[in-house]
């Protein structure tokens, strides 16, 4: 993923239907602007992006500081296609490439929202913490 690429990021991000959000909610709840984002990659943030027919159909984000996968998105049009895990295991193996023994994540921990039992079936276990109304989640090197 590169800075040419977060228009249509920020626009996947926004069209999904669980775990929905807007512009403004990203801003005044977590501080991400596509500025903000822009000057974090050239740091300690990384992205991919999974394209179909030219469009964006997904992406992740992890943050190579903190060993924090900061978000997986896939857009409604393409979701059920194996994106998701895919984009997942990308922003994983890099964070382990970069020396961190356990990822995080924060994630919904309502039973009905499909992310809840995504990552739990890929292994990630719930710490039992909660960051805001999320539950903080951790995927462990040996488990993967």
């Amino acid at each position: 993923m590169t800075v040419a690429d977060l228009p249509a990021v920020f626009s996947v991000r926004t069209s999904t239907i669980e775990n929905a959000i807007t512009l403004d909610e990203l801003e005044q709840e977590y501080g991400v602007t596509p500025e903000s984002l822009a000057k974090a990659m050239k740091s300690n943030v990384r992205g991919w992006l999974c394209e179909e027919a030219g469009e964006v159909a997904g992406f992740s984000m992890g943050n190579r500081t903190s060993g924090e996968v900061q978000v997986v998105a896939v857009h409604p049009d393409h979701e059920g296609k194996g994106i998701g895990k895919a984009l997942l295991g990308e922003v994983t193996r890099w964070l382990r490439s970069a020396g961190h023994e356990e990822i995080w994540l924060c994630a919904n921990p309502d039973p009905g929202i499909r992310a809840h039992g995504f990552y739990r079936k890929l292994g990630w276990r719930s710490t039992g913490e909660m960051k805001g109304c999320d539950e903080i989640m951790v995927l462990e090197c040996a488990d993967e």
